[in-house]
């Protein structure tokens, strides 16, 4: 299956994202999901849903979570190959929602405490967590 294309900029709000997302072919609406799951997407459907509880940093992280399965078209999230798209997708929405330049002069200025530095990238501390793993993982074949 090709993948589906789509331009997610780091400096885009979670009310910027819905908008561009709305020119996809994915339709996105939110619900209360059940505790622990922030989103969900369905490719037969090809519907994201957002848990509207959630505050706008995390809705704008699940966001993109869920758009990057829906760019490769992921339908299952179970197993040993579930395991893997969801390492990917994680992988892949960390790359894109963190400058590399801003996260370095952040672990700089904030000596790597993941809290404030998620904070100024707006992003959540796991999907920092995330992009830490791809540095490191990127530095081992360096």
């Amino acid at each position: 299956m090709p993948e589906r294309d789509f331009h997610i900029d780091s400096s885009m709000t979670y009310g910027d994202m819905r908008r561009y997302a709305d020119m996809l072919d994915v339709t996105i609406c939110s619900d209360l999901l059940p505790q622990g799951i922030e989103g969900i997407y369905d490719e037969a459907l090809r519907m994201i849903v957002i848990d509207r509880s959630l505050d706008y940093t995390q809705k704008r992280c699940t966001l993109v979570h869920e758009l990057v399965h829906w760019s490769h078209g992921d339908d299952s999230c179970n197993g040993i190959m579930g395991a893997r798209m969801e390492r990917r997708t994680r992988r892949e929405t960390a790359a894109l929602l963190i400058p590399q330049i801003e996260y370095a002069t952040l672990e700089n200025i904030y000596d790597g405490e993941a809290y404030p530095m998620a904070a100024e990238l707006n992003v959540t501390e796991q999907v920092l967590r995330d992009y830490k793993e791809l540095i490191l993982d990127r530095r081992q074949y360096v």
